[in-house]
């Protein structure tokens, strides 16, 4: 009985950790630009979200673009990791190109 309930309690552990949705096996090929917020007379250069649209927007300067190979989820990761650590002034796009 206790063998039984620790197989199932496995299996529930093993299956519940699933990733939510993003894809760590397949590398594809993005373009990548990098944008920071305009300074503006009465407030700081911040961008209000990371969502890749805000950089189409007038507020938004292109400083950079570069080529890269990463999996969904290293992508996700990156375009987190440059608007926490820049204290949200600047903002990675991407844009899918290919496997």
């Amino acid at each position: 009985m206790a063998k039984n309930f620790l197989a199932a309690m496995l299996l529930v552990v093993i299956f519940g950790c699933k990733k939510n949705g993003d894809d760590d096996i397949t590398a594809y090929r993005w373009k990548r630009d990098l944008y920071r917020a305009r300074v503006h007379s009465d407030g700081p250069a911040v961008f209000n979200s990371k969502d890749p649209n805000v950089s189409m927007n007038q507020d938004a300067i292109f400083l950079s673009s570069s080529m890269v190979i990463l999996t969904e989820h290293r992508k996700n990761i990156q375009q987190d990791s440059i608007y926490n650590a820049s204290g949200r002034t600047q903002i990675y796009k991407y844009e899918k190109v290919g496997e």
